[in-house]
């Protein structure tokens, strides 16, 4: 069982680091002016260049999810925000972005808890357990923390990428899935784009669609849960005492 090590400490199941400045840096930049990166795809008040062979795909087949949109507490506002893909059927690669409500620092502390909150995900809310390989703090202009693990879905063995980018007030989840067999080809470009990536810092009382409805949505469930629970207590007490 691969054993990673950090600050002293010994990590079971998969490994932790930490990854310096320059070299994701560079490699950014030699992707980017070799037009291995696409146009700046600006959304959702963040912006970032993709890999150059990433569309955006049909936004229906989304609309409503919260796949990649890892929280630590369960409790914050998120949702999808774009979802882009390099082809069609069970050979493509996709990257979604999510985009969540409160900041994230990407610290020491924040990666243990994101790691976990990224199992978590995927176990309980798509429903596929995801087998974590390596986790890593990246610095760089944005900060970030990335979780590296294999699923199987429908028979093909998938590599995926969850990383949690640093941001005040709101921050962005980015998760990269890929066939095993494409990944090493492919992690260059999608780390290169990572680097690309900004968000804008938040306007007061401006909220993206997509989030207004997930809140509306959690605000909806909230009322029916208040209305049942209203409804049950009301049938305890039956008809008042004339």
């Amino acid at each position: 069982m691969p054993r990673g090590h950090e600050g002293g400490r010994d990590f079971p199941c998969f490994a932790l680091s930490f990854r310096p400045v320059l070299l994701p840096v560079l490699t950014g930049v030699w992707l980017s002016l070799s037009g291995a990166l696409g146009t700046e795809l600006r959304r959702d008040g963040y912006s970032f260049r993709p890999p150059d062979t990433f569309r955006m795909s049909r936004w229906e087949r989304y609309a409503g999810s919260q796949a990649g949109a890892v929280s630590e507490d369960g409790v914050r506002t998120r949702a999808l925000s774009a979802a882009l893909a390099d082809g069609e059927g069970p050979e493509a690669a996709t990257f979604l972005i999510a985009v969540v409500e409160g900041g994230f620092s990407a610290s020491p502390s924040e990666r243990d808890a994101f790691s976990t909150a990224v199992m978590q995900h995927f176990q309980r809310e798509l429903g596929v357990a995801l087998t974590p390989e390596r986790v890593d703090r990246v610095g760089g202009p944005v900060p970030r923390v990335e979780v590296l693990g294999t699923l199987r879905e429908a028979g093909q063995v998938r590599t995926v990428l969850v990383a949690g980018l640093a941001s005040e007030g709101r921050h962005a989840v980015v998760t990269v899935s890929a066939p095993a067999d494409r990944w090493d080809a492919m992690a260059p470009r999608v780390r290169a784009s990572l680097e690309t990536f900004r968000m804008e810092a938040p306007v007061a009382g401006v909220v993206s669609r997509r989030l207004a409805g997930a809140l509306a949505g959690t605000l909806a469930g909230a009322l029916l849960v208040s209305y049942a629970a209203w409804r049950r207590r009301r049938q305890g007490e039956g008809p008042a005492a004339s």
